[in-house]
């Protein structure tokens, strides 16, 4: 199993999320790198700059689903349209307070979406993930 991840990207409107979500995250010594966005539109303007050069790509994208501007589902449809071999070195983990089954069972369906968690994330949640992450 994978130690940590180099870059993590959270894309969420909620500043407390994302200082929460990254507390998490330092504390369970997860990632190098942790970016934050507030939404879709952010958040594909992050990976443009990535493919530019400006940065690197992350491992890992946690993404909300409701978000203004752009939200969760209308990211995926934009995010599928960057070259797959971009996708297929990101692992794209929705991150939601959504209770609305729907929203799971869509992201079963959803191909791209490698992972469904409801917020906050866990030591447990987050060594499941470093399992699932290639060598």
């Amino acid at each position: 199993m994978r130690k940590k991840v180099n870059r993590v990207l959270l894309v969420d409107d909620d500043e407390d999320a994302n200082f929460i979500q990254e507390k998490i995250i330092r504390k369970n010594d997860f990632a190098e790198t942790i970016d934050k966005v507030c939404n879709g539109v952010e958040a594909l303007e992050y990976l443009n700059d990535c493919i530019k050069g400006k940065h690197a790509l992350p491992e890992i994208i946690f993404l909300d689903l409701n978000m203004p501007r752009m939200d969760g589902w209308s990211f995926i449809d934009k995010y599928n349209l960057l070259d797959e071999k971009v996708r297929k070195k990101i692992e794209l983990i929705i991150l939601t307070s959504s209770i609305n089954p729907d929203d799971a069972e869509r992201a079963k369906q959803t191909p791209e979406v490698k992972g469904y968690k409801t917020k906050f994330l866990n030591s447990e949640q987050l060594n499941e993930i470093l399992r699932i992450m290639p060598a």
